[in-house]
């Protein structure tokens, strides 16, 4: 099992790209509405807890990887306790025979996993009981009533807004259009019991996987992104146990199904994520992008399989990296598909009219993304425990970094994923270091041996080419240019409608045509908010 390297053993400092994006994302969340006197009362759709705790934890998340304490963070904190109800929540109280509001339960999952996240960074016992109060008081009392949550085609109406909104109600349940959304919580439940070792937390958890793993995510039209932050619940639950014995792997295990049907019918040719399943006529949500990269490095940590490691770098660059806005918001865009006989939308762009950024979510959980690949820049493996006796660092996505070990340095200056060049410097403090370097590349891992005595150093330099491959689409119909880990994509017109069979027919010409032109996915962030709002890129070919 790869470990996640803890804060007290490497310090990482996110540097170039991924530090840019940081940078940015961290003064849009600094905009009037994130502020303290505005996040409590900003939710309209009816979503309790939701913009507070996405809100928080962005910040929270923003802090843990660059160091840099938001200025408002100390006092959304304080202004906390004065926005909880009675029994210590947000929203209306659920008395006995009130219908439980998924969309409560999903909004909590947030100001859950953000107040955990402030607590694990600061050791605040008052948060602490803030947060076991809020779980012991919406959650506890939920158990044994998932078993009858509703997913009949009819308790629904098939809408949907970009907020999601409540649309009916079934038995015990009012019901949202963001379907499944009463199994977010899964993710902040999960923390809890990784956290606390509540064993009532584990028996609702238990439940609440058992029916989630046995519902027909794609028959049920689940929500993406309430199915992945789901997942990734279901990850954190099986590290928590021990994802090397039998209950955990049993559990690692079922996350690794759901995980595999969202690549083959919920995500989008660019790696992103199509709203719901079975809607492809919708938009991409970057929540949803965050999550599967998410659960994409969790599997990752917990199976060392490199095909999920390569699946989080295309995730990365083509999913999460075009939805981040010049404003360093995130934004919703058009789903890429291939459907076959029943069609497909080749070319990517924003979605609606401008740069559509959903700002009362996505931004927000843009950070806890950036954040994630920060904190999985360096990983640490095996050891004298483990199966070969050797220590791993892995550098799993290669990008500009420093980071600081207690007894050596690392500092990687990389040219990827546009070209495979970079360097790696290696520098021993007053021990000696041995260890093995598992560094990414798309053309695989670069296994590099380091014995260094104290205050050697050295540096690993790797520069080759990387090849335009052609891989084929969802149905095999359409074919999508890659170099490397990137799509690349024709530049198109603004308002070009192009949504159908997007070449000649004759695939040998049309690739020597297409290759001279094709460009990887635009750096949306580098644009003007209206040059990225008319942004079209066609990324399907016949």
């Amino acid at each position: 099992m790869i470990r996640l390297t803890a804060p007290r053993e490497c310090r990482i400092e996110p540097v170039g790209e991924l530090g840019e994006r940081l940078a940015l994302n961290g003064a849009r969340l600094s905009s009037p509405c994130y502020r303290p006197d505005a996040i409590y009362t900003a939710d309209q759709a009816g979503w309790p807890g939701d913009w507070e705790g996405r809100t928080l934890l962005a910040l929270v998340s923003l802090w843990n990887a660059t160091g840099a304490k938001p200025p408002y963070l100390d006092r959304i904190i304080e202004d906390v306790p004065n926005h909880l109800n009675s029994e210590g929540y947000i929203g209306p109280v659920r008395g006995p025979g009130d219908l439980i509001n998924e969309q409560q339960l999903s909004g909590h999952n947030w100001l859950v996993r953000g107040l955990t996240e402030y607590y694990l960074s600061t050791g605040d016992g008052n948060i602490r009981d803030v947060v076991l109060r809020m779980v012991e008081n919406l959650y506890l009392p939920l158990r044994g009533q998932y078993r009858d949550y509703p997913l009949d085609a009819g308790s629904r109406s098939g809408g949907g807004s970009y907020a999601g909104n409540i649309d009916g109600a079934a038995g015990q349940w009012s019901l949202s259009t963001d379907v499944g959304c009463a199994f977010m919580c899964l993710d902040a439940l999960s923390q809890i019991y990784a956290v606390f070792g509540l064993r009532e937390v584990k028996e609702l958890l238990e439940e609440m996987i058992k029916v989630f793993t046995g519902i027909d995510l794609v028959a049920a039209g689940l929500q993406t992104h309430a199915t992945l932050s789901a997942t990734r619940g279901i990850l954190t639950f099986a590290q928590a146990l021990g994802a090397d014995n039998q209950e955990g792997s049993a559990y690692l295990r079922a996350a690794e199904k759901v995980f595999d049907v969202y690549v083959r019918f919920g995500m989008t040719e660019n790696y992103a994520n199509f709203n719901w399943f079975g809607r492809r006529d919708t938009w991409t949500e970057p929540c949803a992008i965050v999550d599967s990269l998410m659960v994409a490095m969790g599997l990752f940590r917990l199976t060392e399989d490199v095909k999920y490691l390569t699946l989080a770098n295309r995730i990365r660059y083509n999913g999460l990296g075009y939805a981040q806005r010049p404003n360093g918001g995130f934004g919703t865009d058009k789903c890429v598909f291939d459907g076959g006989v029943d069609g497909a939308n080749p070319v990517l762009s924003p979605s609606g009219e401008g740069i559509s950024e959903a700002f009362w979510c996505c931004t927000m959980r843009g950070a806890e993304g950036l954040a994630a690949i920060a904190r999985n820049s360096v990983l640490i493996s095996g050891g004298a425990n483990g199966a070969d006796g050797m220590e791993k660092v892995w550098l799993p996505f290669c990008s500009d970094l420093n980071a600081f070990f207690a007894d050596f340095s690392i500092k990687i200056r990389s040219e990827l994923p546009c070209e495979c060049s970079f360097s790696v410097e290696v520098q021993a403090y007053a021990s000696p270091v041995s260890t093995l370097l598992m560094i990414y590349t798309p053309a695989g891992i670069e296994r590099v041996n380091v014995d260094l005595a104290p205050g050697e150093a050295t540096v690993i330099c790797r520069q080759f080419p990387l090849e335009v491959s052609k891989v084929r689409s969802g149905s095999g119909r359409f074919f999508k240019y890659m170099k490397g880990d990137l799509i690349l994509g024709e530049k198109l017109p603004y308002g070009d409608a192009d949504s159908g069979a997007a070449g000649s027919g004759n695939e040998d010409s049309e690739q020597e045509k297409e290759t001279a032109s094709l460009a990887p996915l635009t750096v949306m962030r580098d644009l003007t908010l209206e040059e990225a709002g008319k942004d079209r890129r066609k990324i399907l070919f016949e």
